[in-house]
C-alpha cells in the first residue's frame, strides 16, 4: 500500500520528499500534485492516477482535497492524513477569488511574498528555509497552475456536517504556530471523525513537513504502526 500525498497551494513534490526519504523502510509515499480550478475535478484526477487503495495524505490545500478524496472513494481510502486543513466553507469568497485575479495579473510576485511570510513559522529553526522552499516551488508551478488551485480553495463548501461519516482513521496533524488554519481546528476535526487522532508540533507552522520533517515522519509511522496501516 501507497501513501498518497498532495502537496500545499503552489507547492510541489518537494514539500515531501524528507518525509518520503525518512518514511520508506515502512510504507512508499508518492506525491500527487492536482492543479484544477475545482475540488469535484481534483478528486477525480487523484483517484484516476491512485492505486485501487491506498492512504491519502495533504497539506492545506492538498489536505483539502484528501478529504474530498476520502469522502468520494471510502471503499479505496484506507486512512487519511490532513495536515493544516480547514473543513469548512469559503469565509469571504470575494477575497478568494481575489488572490487568483491577482496571480494571472502580474502580482505573482507579491502574493508569493505575503504568502511565504506566513506559511512557516519564521522564529523556528528552518522558518525562513521553508519560507524559501515555498516561494521556488511556487514559482515553478507558476501563476496560473497556482491560481487555478486557489480557485478552487475559494469555491470550498462545507465538510464539518460530513465528517462523522468517515469510516477510515485520520490523523490531524498541525503545527502550533500555523497562520492559516489554526491549530484548535485540527483538534476539532479530530474530534469531529469517529476514528480521529490530533498530533501537534511545537514552535512550527504551517508546513510541518518541511519544517519539521523527521518529526513529521515519526508521527505519521506511529500512527500507521498503531492503527495497523504499516
Amino acid at each position: 500500500m501507497d501513501i498518497i500525498a498532495i502537496p500545499a497551494l503552489g507547492c510541489g513534490p518537494g514539500q515531501y520528499d524528507e518525509v518520503a526519504g525518512l518514511l520508506a523502510p515502512v510504507m512508499p509515499l508518492q506525491s500527487m500534485v492536482v492543479t484544477e480550478d475545482r475540488f469535484a475535478a481534483c478528486v477525480a484526477a487523484v483517484l484516476a492516477a491512485a492505486p485501487a487503495r491506498f492512504i491519502v495524505m495533504g497539506t492545506s490545500f492538498g489536505g483539502r482535497v484528501a478529504m474530498e478524496v476520502a469522502l468520494a472513494a471510502p471503499d479505496r481510502v484506507t486512512g487519511l492524513v490532513v495536515i493544516g486543513a480547514s473543513a469548512g466553507p469559503i469565509a469571504d469568497q470575494a477575497v478568494g477569488l481575489r488572490r487568483g485575479e491577482r496571480m494571472r495579473g502580474g502580482e505573482f510576485e507579491q502574493v508569493l511574498a505575503e504568502m511565504g511570510d506566513m506559511v512557516s513559522h519564521l522564529p523556528g529553526p528552518r522558518g525562513e528555509a521553508t519560507r524559501d522552499d515555498f516561494i521556488r516551488m511556487a514559482r515553478a508551478m507558476g501563476p496560473e497552475g497556482m491560481a487555478r488551485q486557489s480557485d478552487a480553495l475559494a469555491h470550498r463548501g462545507d465538510l464539518w456536517p460530513r465528517l462523522p461519516g468517515f469510516a477510515m482513521p485520520v490523523l490531524c496533524l498541525w503545527g502550533r504556530e500555523d497562520r492559516f488554519s489554526a491549530a484548535a481546528d485540527g483538534l476539532r476535526l479530530s474530534q469531529a471523525v469517529p476514528r480521529g487522532r490530533y498530533a501537534e508540533i511545537a514552535d512550527c507552522g504551517h508546513f510541518p513537513s518541511l519544517e519539521y520533517p523527521a518529526e513529521t515522519a515519526g508521527i505519521i509511522s506511529h500512527w500507521l504502526a498503531d492503527q495497523k496501516l504499516a
